[in-house]
């Protein structure tokens, strides 16, 4: 271990992952100092909260629930969280993020008020 390793180590937080590079012969190596852990600051409510209603209702679709057209974002949310289990919701939930298109998003929305609305 390299004295920065344990420097590195003291200023991170535990659940962190860590990937340091070096220059050896002139190239560019990289290694996994940490693989990264889970945080325990990692609250499932809040992120439900940051995805879209059309986000959710597809969460709300795989996991065979209700639309609730007429239902709050908290409710809904709450719904998704009792029918869970945790670790497939955080799965769903990246799953959304990862595919947002945030040029698209008022199509998007749009459309989704359009098949809720009676």
């Amino acid at each position: 271990m390299k004295l920065y390793d344990k420097d590195i180590r003291e200023h991170v937080p535990d659940w962190w992952g860590i990937i340091t590079a070096e220059k050896v012969d002139g190239v560019m190596d990289f290694y996994v100092m940490r693989e990264a852990g889970e945080s325990p600051k990692t609250d499932l409510k809040r992120k439900l909260g940051i995805l879209w209603r059309p986000e959710l209702a597809h969460i709300q679709e795989q996991n065979g629930l209700p639309g609730y057209k007429q239902k709050s974002k908290k409710f809904v949310t709450d719904k998704i969280i009792e029918r869970g289990p945790e670790d497939i919701l955080n799965v769903q939930i990246s799953q959304e993020l990862f595919e947002r298109d945030y040029n698209e998003i008022g199509a998007i929305i749009g459309e989704y008020k359009k098949r809720r609305s009676y």
